[in-house]
């Protein structure tokens, strides 16, 4: 992940490994202005809004929790104490967050429907879907971490082109999902129901013509129901796998082998985006090499133990992407990745990373390096390796200095991202370097999502700053400067200039007063969070 900001817009990004925004997010008066003029535009409103019948895209929220789209709502009363049977409504999106009791059912009335986001919905029940079938223009459905069933009618929703149940507690995925016609996405970690079917019955399931580019990803256990069907789905492009332990077994391999290389093994007609990513669990990755025949992915991802790099890896054609999670690979075979002479981004996500020797003429074409590792030991960098480097991200906590690493050879080298665990004495080495360096690259802060995870499973996410340890002189400062924020806030309110008599009384000016901090204000500041009074313009 790569992060980027616009101070002037407010507006931050996180990218891709291809450097494409995933998510964006804006600041302060920029997000305001944006919600005012989508409002203004007929784009977007609350169900309580009495003009509702007006707008495309609704969203329902918890009245109590306040507004996360800046609307505050003054009344507390549910969204079908406002609805009449009988309103017709144009809404093609509808999202509905946070905990909304009897309003979590309120999708069924909205025929028109084409989007479906239930995700952050915190009270709907597998009881509030029975009646989805209904909304059959329905092209887009996710789902949040209270369901646990899928309705068997969802079979009705012909249109449906990406379901979303990554947050669910769904495992036992129904059939009739996968005979959709048009589900183009599925997304989520399940097994298929039913066992022991033989592949005739099993080719009943899919449509005709089986449209399906996403499927990740499937649990490859004693079932090899998702892996025979593989070779059935022509139009696969990305594709995510778990082996579990009882996975292991000799009868399991064989067919992950088998789908592994023919999905591969398809990918060498074309040249376009072909992503595969193998998480093998508590079993070996070993069987990775009985593949030897040639074959093309542009994206790699492999998670689990491997005595040797398989040979399937470095003979992939168009390869541009490769991550590799708690292999415990060392020496010859991490410097094996060199021959990956196209390769543009590398993630590697190790406890040890030592004996990785990065030579002259090394990775050409490499653009962004990710190094996650437990010890503070980085990899040795020779002199004109990675000629082209953009992008340098040295994730570890314990990072004190510049463990060897020399910039200056890098010419091309943009931003140097670190854990925001690090020490200030590491940021403070870092800067310094980035500030000689001729292109003076930026240095970010990546933090932890869960710290509590496994050191393979680690994810980060931009941060604004280095967190500070206890007793560091940047806490101090920090303290410092949050209490100076709240003895000196200042709130900008825009009010109609009383002259009337003025031609300029259409004009706007702007006042600026101090208001009282209360005490629970003070409080919750000092707790890290933001008091009323900043977080309604923040």
């Amino acid at each position: 992940m790569t992060t980027s900001g616009n101070s002037l817009t407010g507006i931050s990004s996180d990218r891709s490994n291809n450097t494409k925004v995933k998510t964006c997010k804006t600041h302060g008066i920029m997000h305001e202005f944006m919600l005012h003029k989508s409002m203004s535009d007929n784009f977007i409103t609350s169900l309580r809004d009495q003009n509702r019948s007006k707008f495309r895209h609704l969203f329902i929220q918890n009245p109590a929790s306040g507004s996360t789209l800046g609307l505050n709502h003054q009344h507390t009363s549910t969204a079908s104490d406002n609805v009449s049977g009988s309103e017709k409504f144009r809404a093609r999106s509808l999202t509905i967050f946070g905990n909304v009791e009897e309003s979590a059912s309120e999708f069924c009335r909205f025929e028109l429907l084409r989007v479906l986001d239930l995700q952050e919905c915190n009270d709907l029940e597998d009881g509030h879907l029975k009646d989805i079938h209904k909304l059959w223009h329905l092209k887009y459905v996710s789902l949040g971490g209270t369901i646990n069933n899928l309705p068997r009618n969802i079979e009705k929703l012909h249109c449906l082109e990406t379901l979303d149940l990554r947050k669910t507690k769904i495992d036992i995925l129904p059939y009739e999902v996968i005979g959709l016609p048009h589900l183009a996405h599925l997304l989520g970690k399940f097994k298929l129901g039913k066992k022991d079917l033989k592949m005739s019955e099993l080719e009943k399931l899919l449509p005709k013509k089986c449209k399906l580019k996403t499927l990740a990803g499937f649990v490859a256990d004693e079932n090899a129901g998702f892996l025979q069907l593989m070779a059935h789905m022509n139009e696969l492009k990305k594709v995510k796998i778990w082996c579990e332990p009882t996975g292991a077994d000799s009868k399991s391999l064989p067919h992950i082998s088998k789908a592994v290389q023919k999905f591969a093994q398809d990918g060498m007609d074309t040249t376009g985006v072909r992503s595969l990513s193998l998480d093998f669990g508590n079993s070996m990755g070993d069987f990775l090499g009985s593949i030897q025949e040639y074959c093309y992915l542009s994206s790699l991802k492999l998670r689990g133990r491997l005595s040797v790099l398989p040979q399937f890896v470095t003979s992939l054609c168009g390869l541009t992407e490769l991550c590799l999670s708690s292999t415990n690979l060392v020496g010859n075979d991490l410097s094996n990745l060199s021959k990956l002479r196209y390769l543009l981004y590398l993630k590697l996500v190790e406890a040890d990373l030592r004996s990785f020797v990065i030579k002259n003429g090394d990775f050409p074409s490499l653009r962004r390096l990710c190094l996650v590792v437990h010890s503070p030991v980085l990899p040795t960098i020779g002199k004109g390796a990675l000629p082209y480097l953009v992008s340098l991200q040295l994730l570890c906590k314990d990072l004190a200095d510049l463990s060897g690493i020399k910039i200056e050879y890098h010419d091309c080298l943009e931003e140097v991202a670190l854990d925001s665990m690090v020490s200030t004495k590491a940021v403070e080495m870092w800067e310094t370097a980035a500030k000689k360096h001729p292109k003076r690259p930026k240095v970010l802060f990546l933090k932890r999502i869960d710290p509590s995870e496994a050191q393979s499973s680690v994810k980060y996410v931009a941060a604004d700053g280095p967190i500070p340890t206890k007793g560091s002189s940047i806490e101090f400062s920090q303290v410092q400067l949050t209490q100076n924020m709240l003895q000196n806030e200042c709130i900008i309110r825009s009010v109609q200039s009383s002259s009337v008599n003025k031609p300029n009384s259409a004009l706007k000016k702007i006042i600026v007063s101090e208001p009282h901090q209360t005490a629970s204000e003070l409080s919750s500041a000092g707790n890290g969070a933001m008091p009323p009074s900043l977080r309604s313009i923040s």
